[in-house]
């Protein structure tokens, strides 16, 4: 294992459709996230990690079925659950009053639900097919469940309603709650827009709850659906491998706009289609610029001008991108194939003739992970927790950050003293 920090690179840069090779030169990264723990080691892969809305504590879940949960700040075990017997498939928190639960559900066809401050199992259901469930991110008394139907539990895993889908062999894939009315669903190749009705709110918990199938947006994507991303408002993105991407008004159950970011690159290298094109991820800054993962690269496309103003092929030194965060400051993060991950600082400033433009800076690289990057996910502006097939968990610490709070400590304790 090796751990790498600000490494330079050659990568090519694609702008104003030419290519050309620009080179990062030896840097200091501002942000190389050098404070590292590493987890004690896991006997199976984590299939899902979910860290909580305080950020104090986050969740393993495991290809084995097992549950632990994890101090953020310390990387400290609190408690560790078996009850699943099959792959833990995802995973969701949302509150009942003033308490805090966790839904899990598994590949072994089960959702339970835990009572997170005694990590007591509250309540289990087994389906006939495999369940994944889904936050409500914007109402907090529910979570979405989908195997082939549609499904709204409550904490005790009562059905408050469901929606009996009819093309079963088209699986869900991801869900999405659009200003607390509008539930986006994406199949394979479907979108899928329902009408979310929420009545009898008492003490701000809902009581009843109905769900109606507005309309399906049949093989809208000519291939396999990859990401489902909220953007602003009603507006949200879909993407394919394929490298296409539709961007969608939920409201008018509309497309606005198709963007392909790399549909001109004229493949003459051996690179597999799927690896060059396949939309990872979709964010968004500023309210106006789109950030694009897909395959190998990262571009950047203006909503105002309507073009992509800003693109990096082979970001990852030939190798696929497999995750992409965006933190505070305009700092996103994304881990590949070859289990690197890469830091990058997102400008926009006026030139010397009053020109905008943008630019994609890499400012750090953080090499930990023996094998392709599987899940990164954000503990707070400074820290970020990564995994891949390893078995092995790495927390990742802005080490300026972490000196300043030390200091901080050590400065209050001091006052104290005095005091």
């Amino acid at each position: 294992m090796s751990f790498l920090f600000g490494k330079s690179k050659n990568i090519t840069k694609l702008f104003n459709n030419e290519c050309k090779d620009a080179e990062i030169g030896p840097y200091q990264p501002e942000n190389a996230f050098s404070n590292i723990t590493i987890l004690p080691s896991f006997k199976s892969a984590a299939t899902q990690i979910y860290v909580f809305k305080d950020k104090k504590k986050f969740v393993v879940g495991n290809e084995n079925g097992s549950l632990s949960i994890w101090d953020s700040k310390f990387g400290t075990k609190i408690i560790e659950i078996k009850f699943h017997n099959q792959a833990i498939n995802s995973i969701a928190e949302f509150n009942c009053g003033e308490k805090t639960f966790l839904a899990i559900s598994s590949n072994d066809k089960s959702i339970t639900v835990w009572d997170t401050s005694t990590y007591k199992l509250i309540s289990k259901v087994n389906g006939p097919k495999i369940y994944k469930i889904f936050e409500a991110e914007q109402i907090n008394e529910f979570f979405f469940a989908a195997d082939f139907d549609l499904k709204i539990f409550d904490f005790s895993l009562n059905v408050l309603d469901q929606f009996p889908r009819k093309d079963h062999d088209n699986t869900v894939k991801f869900i999405i709650l659009i200003n607390k009315t509008k539930i986006v669903l994406a199949t394979n190749t479907d979108i899928e827009f329902y009408v979310l009705f929420c009545f009898d709110k008492i003490d701000l918990i809902v009581k009843k709850i109905r769900i109606k199938l507005l309309k399906i947006c049949e093989n809208c994507h000519t291939d396999t659906i990859l990401c489902l991303d909220y953007l602003k408002d009603s507006l949200f993105a879909s993407g394919s491998c394929d490298g296409t991407i539709f961007i969608w008004q939920a409201e008018t159950m509309q497309k606005l706009q198709e963007l392909k970011p790399f549909d001109e690159c004229d493949l003459t290298e051996s690179f597999i289609k799927s690896d060059f094109f396949s939309v990872c991820s979709i964010k968004q800054v500023y309210q106006r610029y789109l950030i694009i993962a897909s395959g190998l690269n990262l571009s950047v496309f203006d909503n105002e001008s309507k073009k992509f103003v800003y693109k990096i092929v082979n970001s990852h030194s030939r190798s696929k991108i497999t995750n992409l965060l965006l933190l505070e400051n305009n700092i996103l993060v994304t881990g590949a194939e070859n289990g690197s991950i890469r830091i990058w600082k997102f400008d926009e400033c006026l030139d010397d003739k009053s020109v905008l433009n943008v630019s994609l800076k890499l400012i750090g690289e953080c090499l930990g992970q023996s094998s392709a990057i599987s899940i990164i996910k954000t503990i707070s502006k400074k820290e970020i927790i990564s995994t891949g097939y390893d078995n092995i968990i790495i927390i990742w610490r802005d080490s300026s950050a972490t000196d300043i709070e030390r200091q901080n400590e050590i400065t209050q304790i001091l006052s104290k003293i005095k005091c």
